[in-house]
């Protein structure tokens, strides 16, 4: 089954939502940043990412070490969705 990447904005928080994974097995949220919280599953792989604040962000880059988003399972194809 292919992995699809999703992406989702939410207006009335100012946050944006990037799944790697199913959102339902969400289970661990971990704050790595004032604007930035890493989505865990159950075993603790990064499964998504939660940027709050994102009008705020604009001149300032979210940076999230390549080292937590490489410790989660490897995915052989990824296609994106928005919305």
């Amino acid at each position: 089954m292919e992995k699809k990447l999703r992406i989702f904005y939410f207006k009335e928080t100012d946050s944006m939502d990037i799944w790697f994974d199913d959102p339902d097995k969400e289970q661990i949220c971990e704050e790595i940043d004032d604007a930035v919280l890493l989505k865990k599953d159950k075993d603790g792989n990064v499964i998504g990412i939660e940027i709050i604040s994102i009008a705020s962000l604009t001149k300032k880059p979210v940076e999230i070490p390549v080292s937590i988003l490489a410790a989660s399972k490897p995915v052989s194809k990824i296609t994106a969705t928005v919305g």
